[in-house]
């Protein structure tokens, strides 16, 4: 990340070898494991080691990293990703416990009632590191067909409830982290999916 916030580039995405090429493919399929593994902690009943990755700041890099393949596009995150860096640093004035109650309170209203979509990330990200083994053995085929499982996957299992829960936890959540993870969880359905529902969370 730059001073000014933003994300900094991929090293190599301007390198127009075929190497190159190849090399950027695998960097974008592990960077969309990064930010699906990111979606399902969030979309995961909230524990201890959540709050504590949110109040250090590791969620918010994870999510950052993950989003580097999208160059100048990764500004759709850059706003959500400060807001969790200010949660980060406030965290010393709040209790750990409290924090918990509070994203608990937020999941259980907003996002449990969709179901167990964290598994389903979690399946997609799995699906683009296997994307990304192919890519860097150069087995194109492969890594095509494994895009597009990760897409039948998306509209299966992730698109019929969680632009509904996630729009739901960045409009009504009690607390502004809460609002923050739904607008990021939209971001990357929208990136992943072509449709823009960040509207949704504005709604």
């Amino acid at each position: 990340m730059n001073d000014g916030g933003r994300l900094a580039p991929v090293a190599g995405a301007g390198d127009d070898t075929v190497s190159g090429f190849q090399a950027q493919l695998v960097q974008a399929a592990r960077d969309r494991a990064g930010s699906w593994d990111a979606a399902a902690e969030v979309l995961a009943a909230p524990a201890e080691r959540t709050v504590e990755r949110l109040r250090s700041g590791e969620i918010a890099t994870a999510w950052r990293l993950a989003a580097r393949w999208l160059e100048a596009d990764a500004d759709l995150f850059t706003a959500d990703l400060m807001s969790l860096d200010v949660y980060a640093r406030a965290a010393r004035r709040r209790d750990p416990a409290d924090d918990l109650s509070a994203l608990r309170e937020d999941h259980t209203a907003h996002l449990a009632p969709a179901g167990d979509l964290a598994d389903a990330a979690r399946q997609v990200a799995e699906l683009c590191r296997r994307e990304a083994d192919a890519w860097a053995t150069g087995d194109a085929p492969a890594a095509r067909g494994l895009r597009a499982d990760e897409r039948t996957h998306l509209d299966e299992h992730l698109v019929p409830a969680l632009p509904d829960a996630a729009a739901s936890l960045a409009a009504h959540a009690e607390t502004r982290v809460g609002r923050t993870l739904g607008r990021l969880l939209l971001a990357i359905l929208s990136v992943e999916t072509g449709t823009d529902y960040t509207r949704e969370g504005d709604q």
